[in-house]
């Protein structure tokens, strides 16, 4: 387990490396981030001043050397820069400042991570209620309409995107019957709750439906295997087979996808925030790309990719946890 522990850990670390290398060249071929910054009635002097606070006038080799923090410092308007001390990236512990928000970054994402997670804790639970109850019912009556209108819904779950059905939700649920508010965050928790509700059940259409097919068909063979039939001949009902017997082996797959789709939650929000206006990581990404703030970009693409390695890892665990036949040291 530590030699696997250790050996994921390197291979993190790794691929961590080459995203935010390729992100952060990407983003520096992009376009000029202080013209968008500053805005195009900005002067000469002030496009230059900003560069040559931010260390933009430098090669932009230099640059990522000193995001990483493996070379001296080029933002002139870092403490490190005017203290001396030489160093002020990641391996130091710093995300730099935002250049739209004039902050550090940390700060900017310590604001507003909260509603993301709350969003996307949200969307994992109504995923695990649908899905897995879906998945259950289709199973209990397989081949009959009932199975065959569930696997339609779902199908139609997976193929839809969240583009399209967020904006009929909106004007359905919210606009023409006003059931929901039609946006924003709201004041206190239970309000963030409360508005938070379509948004995350929309965040959650894609993830219910997979879970709710994958499960019926784990289901579905799991329930003609030899232990189940004699739970079955000893007069158990089908109900309780499922549950004391057939689920615990077909929610393998499940808690596999659960581990994989806590980056997707955080990722999808970008989309869903945006529609419902959201404040959340999502809609600061979507400012961050459009105001070319690099600092912010990177710091959430490094952000995405962590939860990535962690939510493989975790669902790496958690399935040798469920099924002791399963070594984890010996998954690769």
């Amino acid at each position: 387990m530590t030699r696997y522990l250790v050996k994921r850990t390197l291979w993190a670390l790794f691929v961590l490396g080459t995203v935010v290398t390729a992100v952060f060249f990407l983003v520096h071929v992009a376009g000029d981030p202080a013209t968008v910054a500053l805005g195009p009635r900005a002067t000469a002097d002030a496009v230059q001043d900003f560069k040559r606070q931010k260390g933009l006038d430098q090669p932009t080799s230099a640059q990522f050397g000193s995001y990483l923090g493996v070379s001296p410092c080029v933002r002139r308007d870092s403490p490190a820069y005017r203290d001396g001390r030489g160093y002020c990236g990641l391996l130091q512990g710093s995300l730099g400042t935002s250049y739209t928000h004039r902050e550090d970054v940390a700060a900017v994402i310590g604001h507003r991570m909260p509603r993301t997670l709350l969003l996307g804790v949200m969307a994992m639970v109504f995923e695990l209620i649908f899905g897995i109850g879906a998945g259950i019912v289709a199973a209990l009556r397989r081949n009959t309409w009932t199975d065959t209108g569930i696997m339609v819904v779902t199908f139609a779950g997976i193929s839809v995107p969240t583009f399209v059905t967020g904006p009929i939700a909106l004007f359905v649920v919210s606009f023409l019957l006003g059931w929901f508010p039609m946006g924003g965050y709201g004041v206190g928790f239970w309000d963030h709750v409360f508005h938070g509700l379509l948004p995350s059940m929309i965040l959650a259409v894609g993830g219910a439906a997979t879970y709710a097919r994958i499960l019926r068909g784990e289901l579905v063979e799991t329930l003609r295997m030899d232990y189940v039939r004699t739970a079955q001949a000893k007069g158990l009902g089908p109900v309780p087979v499922v549950v004391r017997h057939a689920l615990r082996n077909a929610l393998i797959p499940i808690v596999t996808l659960l581990g994989l789709s806590l980056p997707g939650l955080v990722s999808g929000a970008i989309i869903t925030e945006k529609i419902f206006n959201w404040p959340g990581l999502g809609m600061l990404t979507i400012e961050a790309i459009n105001k070319l703030d690099v600092p912010i970009i990177m710091a959430t693409v490094l952000m995405f990719g962590v939860l990535v390695q962690l939510g493989n890892l975790l669902a790496d665990v958690a399935v040798a946890t469920l099924d002791p036949r399963i070594r984890v040291g010996e998954r690769g």
